[in-house]
């Protein structure tokens, strides 16, 4: 029977290294393709599913931890050379740098094809990087408590193709270019608190050895840099040669962000407006909300394992566990110089397509969106709408998990299935699809692996190891884009976890 930062120390710790609906970036979760609300047990689990902070997978009860690291990084180009890559992924994360992204001719057209396939009009990517700057788990047979501070960095854009090509392509029996750009950026910082025990009404209904688990973890949570900038801009070929162009607008940026943005709009040109402006400093803090994560976790014990019946010193050996789980569910509130400007959907008819194709990669650095549009946009939207300064709501980025591993000895099994609930800088409504495997050759040394697949979004390989021993643990995980792995494998993530002690 068979029953899922600071910027500064992610460089520094794995500068040359570099996903969609992933709550956390462990070397546990990376490795296993991105699942883990099954699996993660530890102080993370706060941030995917505190239900599992109640299983116990080690003879310890207590877990310490500092400075998990993890980067995620899904470029416009990629290259093989890790001193290349670690250049790229730098520009993708430092502030704007003007003149840092120029492509040439050949690079364009490698662009077109490597991003756009299956004549795709728009291209998704997503740069990450989270650190989990310290935790702490006590368990018991009772309930387990944790405590965890954490801070991730996302930076998500999805391109349209005619920025970079004047082909049009047909949609639903239309000539289209699409010149969409879509940049999200958000900065969190956050201090949670986990709580989990076992849900007695539940696991009596049943003769099983089994367990229903429930968990939830409150936490604090302070907004950094912000930034939420959509610009719908298609053209339809009339059929007699003109064109109808269809926008429309959704922009808002706080702090450095929307200094800039005021900046610009009072008349200073854009590179000087960002460059004065937005700079590296990460721990700018811009908004102050509230989140809550929730999860469930059905833990079945198979065969001899009576560890549900134990008490916390056997593990867990042998199960099925079945998770569901919501994370950030909440609010950041931001009131410091948050410019905000809409427009609804906008149609004007234009003798000619646009001329001027972008001499520069779009990378989602911050600032760029505004640089960009400036540069290459033959129609600029955020200058032809009026402005407001005032206070912006922003609700988490909020998503739903589930997940199933089978334990059995040395070997783990699972698979997990997430979503969005929104489109923002961390998720997307697309869904995500991960599978993993782990395999114990020796019981202090975990071997894993694992794949994710999402619809219009690149697939991965992924692997990890850790050093296992009685009191602390060394883990790390690499991650690659498929498409390379048979050619010439392409860096996209890691992750290293160094401080893990157990007691």
């Amino acid at each position: 029977m068979v029953r899922k930062a600071s910027l500064l120390l992610v460089m520094a710790l794995c500068f040359w290294l570099a996903a969609f609906a992933q709550p956390v970036l462990t070397p546990q979760n990376v490795a296993l393709g991105g699942g883990g609300s099954t699996y993660i047990t530890d102080y993370t689990a706060n941030f995917y599913n505190p239900a599992n902070l109640f299983i116990s997978d080690r003879t310890r009860n207590i877990d310490i931890g500092f400075l998990i690291t993890g980067t995620f990084f899904n470029g416009v180009q990629n290259f093989s050379d890790l001193n290349e890559q670690g250049n790229n992924i730098r520009d993708y994360i430092s502030a704007f740098n003007p003149g840092a992204y120029t492509i040439s001719v050949p690079e364009r057209n490698s662009i077109v094809e490597d991003n756009y396939r299956r004549n795709r009009s728009t291209s998704l990517h997503q740069t990450r990087l989270d650190i989990t700057l310290l935790g702490l788990k006590v368990r018991n047979d009772k309930r387990a408590l944790s405590f965890a501070v954490r801070n991730r960095i996302s930076s998500s854009f999805e391109v349209g193709r005619g920025w970079y090509s004047l082909e049009t392509q047909e949609k639903n029996n239309e000539q289209i270019l699409d010149r969409t750009l879509i940049h999200r950026y958000q900065s969190l910082y956050e201090a949670s608190l986990g709580y989990s025990e076992s849900f007695q009404f539940f696991t009596d209904m049943t003769p099983r050895l089994d367990e229903f688990v429930i968990g939830v973890a409150p936490k604090l949570v302070l907004g950094g840099a912000y930034q939420n900038a959509r610009w719908k801009n298609r053209y339809v070929d009339r059929g007699d040669g003109s064109y109808t162009q269809i926008q429309e607008l959704e922009y808002a940026a706080s702090g450095n962000f929307g200094n800039a943005t005021l900046d610009y709009l009072n008349g200073t040109p854009a590179e000087q407006a960002l460059t004065t402006n937005i700079t590296d400093d990460i721990f700018d803090i811009q908004g102050i909300g509230a989140g809550l994560d929730i999860g469930f976790t059905y833990l079945i014990t198979l065969g001899s394992d009576l560890s549900t019946l134990s008490e916390t010193e056997q593990r867990t050996q042998k199960s099925l566990r079945i998770s569901f789980s919501i994370t950030d569910i909440g609010f950041v509130s931001y009131s410091e110089d948050v410019v905000s400007s809409n427009m609804n959907t906008d149609s004007t008819i234009v003798a000619s397509l646009p001329g001027l194709l972008s001499s520069e990669a779009f990378v989602g650095a911050p600032g760029q969106f505004l640089g960009f549009v400036d540069q290459y946009g033959q129609s600029n939207p955020i200058l032809a709408n009026p402005a407001e300064v005032g206070r912006e709501n922003v609700l988490l980025p909020t998503a739903m998990h589930a997940g199933i591993l089978f334990e059995l000895n040395r070997i783990k099994l699972l698979g997990d299935l997430s979503i969005g609930l929104s489109n923002n800088a961390f998720n997307s409504t697309k869904l995500v699809a991960s599978a993993g495997i782990e395999l114990r050759p020796f019981r202090f040394l975990p071997i894993r692996a694992g794949t994710q697949l999402a619809t219009e979004l690149p697939s991965f390989f992924s692997f990890g190891t850790a050093l296992e021993t009685k009191y602390w643990d060394l883990s790390v995980a690499t991650q690659f884009l498929s498409r390379t792995f048979t050619e010439n494998p392409t860096l996209s993530g890691a992750t290293v976890a160094t401080l893990q002690f157990h007691f």
